[in-house]
């Protein structure tokens, strides 16, 4: 063989061989690469320590100690549940069967006075004992005599409900009596003899407003061409030459714009936001809307002092209301149809700081702001639909009332807040028509002067 071809064989068997030998370098040298690197030190701090655990010294088993119910706490003797004071349960007295010797006195005066019709309540508010009078006829025609829930158009007592309906508007808010009412109405009731001064709900409940009964009102009982209260304030006609708030000027009209205020107020008209709050909450049934009574079968008739009919029980029933919030003028003030027995029960109220049976009416505020008499009438100090003077038969205390007249029908309430809930409500029809100086007609006065001492 040739020496160039053998050292050719030569060189490639070698190449062969060190191919054959790569993989087996490459596998030591990985196998080398992955040896662990030596532990490190334990840092004194690990929680796992290499150290063995010492040998645990064992304790002698203590004995077990017995379980015992640990002592109740000592009974306690629960304090009785207070004994709510009991609301007296109402009772209704009739003069005549009870007290025939007052019936006879009382009768005697009714006679005297040539009375068509009369109905009267005494009460004592504190022990709730009602005692009743009737004389005479609720419907002369039909000889349909008085009983205890005859219902009368109470004629001017109508004012006082009024204002218990507005001082409970008052109450919850709904109305400031001290805010110029244009802000309710929505328009400018303005007198133009004094422009910058405002009128209030105060000054309407107290007749100091300056608006007066005008012959635009007048001419407006004519019921099928009543203009609205809006028309009658804004014509400028309907205003005194006083600066309101500073005269009492006695006005009916006052009254129909008060309730007009509350209607907006409130959102209802007045007969039914009455219902609403008062006469429904109190178990009473009285409406200035006669043919919205529960019960219309019981309404007396008025008579005149010759005892000619001059409203009849459906004439009382036709009166309507209109839909329109503070429209109407002619309910609030004189309208309200409802018997003596349940006009004592909201002047139990009013005696007993606004509750009746347990229910609150009236904040204390508000029987305040009512008996408050600041302004002088005629012979008495006047307040919210109430008036003050003293009383011959009322030695010592207190009188509040106020007077009812239209259309033959006199009327008349009494009461006292000098530590006592006593009042009167009376109210006749067809009778003489005297009064005293200060303007309490003397048949109602007589009768109630009379009836007083069941409850003096």
């Amino acid at each position: 063989m040739r020496p160039g071809k053998q050292k050719a064989k030569i060189i490639i068997l070698c190449v062969v061989l060190v191919l054959a030998l790569v993989p087996w370098i490459f596998i030591l040298a990985r196998n080398l690469s992955s040896e662990k690197p030596p532990e490190p030190e334990p840092d004194v701090n690990d929680s796992i320590v290499s150290t063995p655990l010492p040998t645990p010294v064992l304790m002698p088993e203590a004995e077990p100690t017995p379980f015992v119910l640990p002592e109740p706490p000592p009974r306690r003797t629960p304090e009785p549940e207070p004994t709510p004071t009991p609301i007296p349960v109402e009772s209704v007295m009739d003069i005549a069967a009870e007290h025939p010797e007052l019936a006879e006195v009382l009768d005697s005066i009714s006679s005297q006075f040539n009375c068509a019709s009369v109905s009267l309540v005494v009460y004592d508010g504190d022990n709730k004992d009602f005692y009743t009078y009737q004389y005479g006829f609720a419907d002369i025609s039909a000889k349909r005599r008085v009983d205890a829930d005859t219902k009368f158009r109470a004629a001017s007592l109508s004012k006082l409900v009024t204002v218990v309906c507005t001082m409970m508007l008052a109450d919850n808010q709904t109305l400031d009596i001290d805010t110029d009412i244009s802000y309710y109405l929505g328009y400018d009731v303005i007198n133009p003899y004094y422009p910058d001064t405002p009128i209030t709900c105060r000054m309407l409940m107290q007749h100091t407003s300056s608006i007066f009964d005008s012959d635009d009102f007048r001419a407006s009982r004519q019921r099928n061409s009543v203009r609205p209260a809006k028309a009658l304030l804004t014509a400028g006609t309907s205003y005194e030459q006083f600066e309101p708030g500073t005269k009492f000027e006695y006005s009916n009209f006052g009254y129909s714009v008060l309730a007009a205020v509350c209607e907006v107020a409130y959102g209802e008209k007045f007969d039914t936001l009455a219902r609403k709050l008062l006469f429904e909450p109190m178990g009473i049934d009285a409406a200035y809307v006669a043919s919205r009574l529960d019960d219309t079968s019981n309404i007396a008739a008025t008579y005149n002092d010759r005892h000619s009919l001059s409203r009849s029980v459906q004439s009382i029933l036709s009166v309507k209301d209109n839909t329109e919030l503070g429209r109407d003028v002619h309910l609030t003030h004189g309208s309200l149809v409802i018997s003596m027995l349940d006009y004592a029960r909201i002047l139990a109220m009013l005696g007993n700081e606004g509750e009746f049976e347990g229910v609150s009416f009236l904040s204390a505020r508000a029987i305040d702001e009512i008996n408050y008499t600041n302004v002088w009438g005629d012979e008495f100090e006047q307040g919210l639909a109430t008036r003050r003077s003293a009383l011959e038969f009322m030695p010592g205390k207190e009188a509040f009332w106020h007077t009812g007249s239209a259309y033959g029908t006199f009327a008349q309430y009494i009461y006292s807040v000098n530590n006592t809930n006593t009042g009167v409500a009376v109210i006749t029809t067809g009778a003489k028509t005297e009064r005293l100086p200060s303007g309490m007609v003397i048949v109602c006065t007589e009768l109630a002067e009379a009836a007083w001492q069941l409850v003096n």
